[in-house]
């Protein structure tokens, strides 16, 4: 028996309100380098204002009861 999993990188091409947005399996028109710029200084943001190492030491602790 074959099964069939849907994967991202198997889709070839998308088409958005006919707009092409993915194309040979390529995002067409994002700029990926600075998309991960932007999101990694919003993660800095976000942790810093929330006290939060990003050294890896940090770890979750339950709410209080």
């Amino acid at each position: 028996m074959t099964s069939i999993v849907g994967h991202p990188g198997l889709v070839d091409t998308v088409l958005v309100a006919g707009q092409v947005v993915k194309r040979d399996g390529v995002l067409v028109g994002v700029d990926l380098p600075a998309l991960r710029t932007r999101l990694l200084a919003s993660r800095d943001r976000i942790v810093a204002a929330a006290g939060i190492p990003l050294d890896g030491t940090w770890h979750p602790r339950p709410e209080s009861k």
